[in-house]
């Protein structure tokens, strides 16, 4: 009686996070709209909260798993929890952000809804247990984004970035649905541990194959693998700026949950065929996403293209497929987290003074705006992997694991890149600290306090993380552990 009871509570727990973020947004709709980012920030809040409650739970000596009502379509486990941290934390950074940076905006409460909407899709995804309930959540999460990113449907190039997304992401869910129909056909489940056990110890067909080929386009195209990158760059620097964090700080990494959880249950079996075609797509990913970023003068558009360099990072950790290249990706995922979000909210707070996203605008602004500008270059610092910011370590560990693993070319492109990465970021740095202030910049001020608290926050975190990263790599190893029992001990 008293675990059924534990199971209901667990359950309920885990309801509540997916669902208490669009309570939180809804709640506007009812009472005042003014206060709609306030509400928003609430059920964030709460969701943290009830996250936590089952974060302990998993870390006491005897966990209750959860057992009851929603137990054939969802799986909480250590990565899960992890995944879902890190979509609160960055979720409620945006949105306290995004009070006064949408202040001038009209259709604010159907933002907020759509932002908390889109945050409750990716946690669904990463709690989801079989592979349909999976696809429902991505296709909230999808959805959600896709409007976000035309919300400014004033002008003409949010509408055509987000008409681009759309049919972009649209082929990829309907990629993603025809693989699942195929694993389906096959193992006549969708349960994560049942396609597992299904194909684990089975002979590979051609079908299998095909599935597994569907599942990679699907997934690549919203995580932004090369060639499947392209509207990413028009998506990320058209959306409002709270939005771009979060697409580059989060959604995108959680197309590599999807392909770490699919690959380690599904596709296990067929590991060592599919390391080659992972490392080739690491290495163009990340090393496109870098030179083109040193090509642009839009700030946006060169972030954007930064997070496609580092989604080749963490391809690079799922590639080698060991427990510590596995510890790399999911240590750049929190990282990268952290890093891109802060960058892009310092470049949105530079751009909410400036109203222009040309680099060359921003020269002297540092001089204006020193706060958001410090807060900017620790980003950019960590970007690069500079020590002892929280970059350093994960790109460590993913060169550690890359050596361990007798792929040490791997390693040296992650070397090269991080070089060449340096090149734009510092570019950056220099136009904001330049002598000679722009027209546009003479004029700037410091960003309002209620926008700088978020970024001083993340930033905190970065370099908190990267003089003492025990924690998240314990945390780390721990949802590495929880992917899939074949993995303990490798």
């Amino acid at each position: 009686m008293i675990n059924s009871l534990f199971n209901l509570a667990l359950d309920t727990l885990l309801l509540f996070t997916v669902t208490a973020p669009l309570v939180g947004a809804l709640a506007s709709r009812i009472h005042k709209r003014s206060l709609t980012g306030v509400y928003a920030s609430i059920g964030l809040i709460a969701a943290g909260i009830s996250l936590y409650i089952m974060y302990t739970n998993f870390s006491s000596p005897t966990p209750t798993t959860g057992s009851g009502l929603f137990s054939a379509i969802v799986r909480t486990d250590m990565l899960s929890i992890f995944m879902t941290g890190i979509f609160i934390g960055i979720g409620l950074a945006a949105t306290v952000y995004s009070i006064k940076y949408m202040e001038k905006d009209s259709g604010k409460p159907l933002y907020f809804t759509l932002l908390l909407a889109m945050i409750s899709g990716m946690i669904g995804t990463v709690f989801a247990g079989d592979l349909f309930t999976l696809y429902v959540f991505w296709e909230l999460m999808s959805i959600s984004s896709y409007v976000l990113v035309a919300f400014r449907k004033e002008t003409w190039e949010p509408v055509e970035a987000g008409f681009k997304y759309l049919v972009m992401s649209a082929a990829g869910s309907a990629t993603i649905l025809l693989g699942i129909s195929f694993l389906y056909g096959m193992a006549g489940t969708l349960n994560f541990q049942g396609l597992y056990t299904a194909f684990n110890q089975a002979p590979s067909t051609v079908w299998f194959y095909v599935a597994f080929l569907f599942i990679l386009v699907g997934f690549g195209v919203k995580t932004a693998i090369v060639p499947l990158h392209t509207w990413l760059p028009d998506a990320h620097s058209a959306a409002p700026t709270p939005i771009s964090a979060m697409l580059s700080g989060v959604v995108i990494e959680t197309g590599v949950y999807a392909l770490l959880r699919t690959f380690f249950t599904a596709f296990f079996s067929i590991q060592q065929q599919w390391f080659g075609i992972l490392a080739v797509l690491s290495i163009l990913t990340m090393t496109l996403g870098n030179v083109t970023a040193l090509l642009q003068d839009d700030v946006k558009r060169l972030l954007a293209y930064s997070s496609i360099g580092h989604v080749g990072y963490m391809l690079a950790g799922l590639a080698i497929g060991t427990q510590l290249g596995l510890t790399g990706t999911l240590l750049h995922i929190f990282n990268h987290a952290l890093m891109k979000s802060a960058a892009f909210l310092c470049a949105g707070a530079i751009i909410f003074r400036l109203e222009t996203r040309s680099l060359k605008e921003f020269s002297g602004v540092g001089r204006k705006m020193p706060i958001t500008t410090i807060f900017f270059a620790v980003s950019l610092f960590a970007l690069i992997g500079m020590p002892p910011l929280n970059g350093f370590i994960s790109e460590l560990t993913l060169l550690t694991a890359a050596t361990t693993a007798n792929v040490a070319w791997l390693g040296l492109a992650i070397i090269l890149n991080s070089i060449l990465s340096a090149a734009f970021y510092l570019r950056v740095l220099r136009t904001l600290i330049s002598p000679t202030l722009s027209d546009v910049a003479q004029k700037a001020k410091e960003a309002p306090v209620i926008m700088l608290i978020p970024i001083g926050v993340i930033t905190s975190l970065i370099v908190l993380f990267g003089i003492y990263p025990e924690p998240i790599i314990k945390l780390a190893q721990q949802a590495v552990a929880g992917l899939l029992p074949a993995m303990t001990g490798t």
